[in-house]
């Protein structure tokens, strides 16, 4: 039993440090979403006129949107992990001590070890991702066994891919930013 509750709390440790990693990055990366695309919004509207300016406001709001929520629902996924870490440390135990498949696997997924095999390693984003691509099926978020754990992986696994979206659109924002100022200048 002691070994169970060793390797649940590695494996909720682990998912927690991920967490509380990627949502420092967020919110980070919120402010910095925030800041660049109403700030290149409010010199497009400056800067434009006419028939144009109504297509910018349309755009710049749709797509400026788009950056900034991605960025809100990415924070968000990845800090309600870290609040619900009773439930999780339940439901990652039930699922090692119910099935010793399922049970081998979360000891796979979430109690990664060093490289050299000496001990815990420090959590990656990367290893993590990489483990995560078998497992999100066996806990999708929903089930009655695993609704904490299944909700944490696709909090996990759908991080990159929300910063790539937000800072994409946040790049062409800060560009067209860019121009606008120097079209202000002119």
């Amino acid at each position: 039993m002691a070994e169970i509750d060793e390797l649940v709390r590695r494996a909720v440790q682990t998912v927690s440090t991920i967490a509380d990693r990627a949502a420092g990055l967020a919110t980070k990366v919120f402010l910095i979403v925030a800041i660049v695309c109403i700030g290149g919004f409010a010199l497009g509207v400056a800067a434009l006129s006419g028939g144009i300016e109504q297509v910018w406001i349309v755009l710049g709001i749709v797509f400026g949107s788009i950056a900034i929520g991605a960025a809100f629902v990415a924070r968000w996924r990845v800090g309600s992990v870290r609040r619900h870490v009773p439930e999780l440390a339940d439901e990652v135990r039930a699922l090692i001590t119910e099935s010793p498949e399922q049970g081998r696997t979360v000891i796979e997924t979430f109690v990664v070890d060093d490289e050299d095999g000496t001990g815990p390693s420090d959590g990656s984003a990367i290893v993590m991702s990489r483990q995560m691509g078998g497992f999100s099926e066996m806990v999708a978020p929903g089930t009655a066994q695993s609704t904490r754990l299944g909700a944490a992986v696709k909090a996990l696994t759908s991080f990159p891919l929300l910063m790539l979206l937000s800072l994409s659109i946040t790049f062409v924002f800060g560009f067209l930013g860019f121009i606008f100022l120097i079209a202000l200048a002119l």
